[in-house]
């Protein structure tokens, strides 16, 4: 039986909002992280029917959901934080997932949110495992670029990088970068996240530049040690399945690439019913045994 609770845990002064969604204090323990204007409730309630962390709850998982600073219900300014912030929250998420539960800890996000999982499992040797719903080497965001709109501002927001200290508070709106109508294939999802009062519609330009366009802090992806699942979806006009598999190609730990066939982007909730076992049965393997090597110069791609 699952059982949730909603939390709040401190983080630097700052107050971070948790969704647990529990289901045995022996079960591995998988933390989430949301993706762009979004936070944990958006995938538990925003499409009635539809309750992702509830799902993998079910699948045998504790889930520790969490909301960024700056997002949901967590503190911070709107939109305002780096990647530095993000990495110290997951961090802090951690400490609390060991504490309450064991140590092995897995980590998952999607589309945002599955790049800086890919990054906090790279970074904090406390997390054994990722299942990551699209990736992106942010030392170099090229070749993802695909809007028009892109070729302008990119240059535009690099450029502004020596004058963060006084421009960096400027808000940039997430239509900027992001087409929302490539995100949902349902026009009704798209119009129920648009109306999602808890989103953030714009990040400040430090934010921005922190996280997509600042590669001096990112550790090369060749880095990663532990075992990680890329999920994508065939039809994904975001971040390319095309681009996963050059992505697979490089990282030399155990790995494999899942392409959901005929699906965009949002898989956790338009695809609930394929991608929560992908999740689960990778932590399943992953997180019920002791501590190993990660290394397996393998790697495979299928599709489901």
């Amino acid at each position: 039986m699952v059982t949730v609770h909603t939390l709040f845990i401190e983080d630097h002064g700052l107050p971070l909002h948790l969704s647990l969604y529990e289901c045995s204090p022996q079960a591995p323990a998988v933390i989430f992280l949301h993706g762009m204007t979004a936070h944990a409730g958006f995938y538990s309630e925003m499409i009635p029917g539809a309750n992702y962390l509830q799902a993998l709850a079910e699948a045998g998982l504790n889930v520790i959901a969490l909301d960024l600073q700056g997002h949901g219900r967590s503190g911070g300014a709107r939109g305002r934080f780096t990647y530095a912030d993000a990495i110290r929250n997951i961090r802090r998420t951690v400490e609390f997932a060991i504490d309450r539960y064991h140590d092995r800890i897995g980590i998952t996000g999607s589309s945002m949110g599955g790049i800086l999982a890919f990054y906090a499992a790279l970074e904090d040797p406390r997390i054994r495992a990722a299942v990551c719903h699209n990736v992106l080497d942010l030392q170099d965001i090229r070749p993802v670029l695909y809007l028009r709109r892109h070729f302008i501002l990119v240059p535009l927001a690099r450029a502004a990088r020596p004058f963060r200290s006084f421009l960096g508070w400027m808000p940039v709106p997430v239509r900027a970068f992001l087409e929302p109508s490539h995100v949902f294939e349902k026009p009704e999802n798209l119009q129920r996240w648009q109306a999602d009062r808890l989103c953030v519609w714009a990040y400040s330009l430090s934010a921005w530049i922190s996280v997509f366009l600042n590669p001096a802090d990112k550790p090369p992806i060749e880095a990663m040690t532990k075992p990680v699942r890329l999920v994508v979806g065939e039809r994904d006009r975001i971040l390319p399945a095309d681009y996963h598999r050059e992505f697979l190609a490089r990282l030399r730990c155990r790995k494999d690439l899942i392409v959901v066939p005929g699906a965009g982007h949002m898989l956790p909730l338009e695809y609930l019913e394929i991608t929560v076992p992908l999740v689960a049965e990778w932590f399943q393997e992953h997180l019920h045994h002791s501590r190993g090597s990660g290394n397996d110069p393998g790697g495979s791609e299928r599709r489901r």
